[in-house]
């Protein structure tokens, strides 16, 4: 939302550098067109939150836990934010005279680095207490949720349009691009695949490099990919279509899985933080409350 807002700034700052006087109309305009972005974004928030609560299917005593905690870390926001203002002008003062310091060619001054780091500490313990704050809460959500339910939260990924027909809460890992490459591949004719098979795999293991972190795809012995690979593409080539179509998603899987980025455990509290004491859920859990009630 923030980066969104930033582009319409950016825009009316490019055509007053270019000679161009936007007036008060134009300067509205931006305006207006700023917050249309904005409402799209928290409607689209809102889109995704409701996903994760009807796809969690929590109680009501869990809907009234949740929010009574998302409650209290939006009145901890709002405090950490109201010290964090006064703390901004003192941050801004030294950075200016550390600035016009520089500026001059002037060495930084014991007393000068001092205050920095003075107002620097300051900060840090501001953000450590919010930290520790919303760990605290988050852990206490947690404790209130059953298996299956942390279970999809593990597995959520913030989408508008929850993926047919299957039990999940969040966006699907789509292979159909995968699956329509394997197929282009299939289509190639015999003469031409032998001719050129070399160059394909090539190509295919420059676009997987290329989604491997640095150190993961130097890692790889490239003349050993390229000999599993076109053991590979011929194996997807000898397949009859009715075997390809059922097996072309496992195909994908199967690449996938030797060239996917190494996966983490799931930090289920960090999900929380960032969804469930998101403060856009509150008036979503008071509303999901009131109609319970109301039914």
């Amino acid at each position: 939302m923030r980066y969104l807002y930033a582009i319409v700034l950016i825009g009316m700052v490019l055509l007053g550098a270019g000679g161009c006087q936007a007036g008060p109309g134009a300067a509205f305009a931006a305006s207006a067109e700023a917050e249309g972005l904005d409402e799209v974004a928290d409607l689209r928030r809102d889109v995704q939150l409701l996903n994760l609560i009807n796809g969690l299917d929590l109680s009501g005593e869990q809907m009234q836990f949740i929010l009574d905690r998302a409650r209290e870390a939006e009145a901890i926001r709002e405090e950490i934010k109201e010290r964090a203002q006064g703390n901004t002008a003192a941050t801004s003062q030294v950075l200016s005279e550390l600035r016009e310091t520089l500026m001059r060619g002037k060495v930084i001054s014991s007393e000068l680095r001092g205050e920095f780091f003075s107002v620097e500490k300051e900060n840090q313990a501001l953000k450590e207490e919010w930290e520790q704050e919303m760990a605290r809460l988050a852990l206490e959500v947690e404790e209130t949720l059953e298996g299956h339910q942390l279970y999809a939260l593990e597995h959520y990924v913030p989408c508008v349009i929850p993926p047919e027909g299957e039990a999940r809460i969040g966006q699907a890992e789509d292979t159909h691009a995968g699956q329509a490459l394997l197929q282009r591949i299939r289509d190639i004719p015999d003469a031409q695949f032998e001719a050129r098979k070399q160059k394909i795999a090539q190509k295919v293991l420059e676009r997987v490099l290329a989604r491997l972190p640095k150190d993961q795809a130097l890692a790889l012995d490239q003349e050993e990919e390229i000999e599993w690979l076109l053991c590979f593409l011929e194996k997807v080539r000898g397949l009859d279509e009715m075997t390809f179509a059922v097996e072309k998603e496992q195909l994908v899987e199967e690449v996938k899985s030797r060239y996917g980025r190494p996966e983490g455990p799931v930090d289920v509290t960090a999900k929380i933080e960032r969804h469930l004491l998101d403060p856009r859920i509150i008036p979503l859990l008071e509303d999901k409350l009131a109609a319970r009630s109301e039914g």
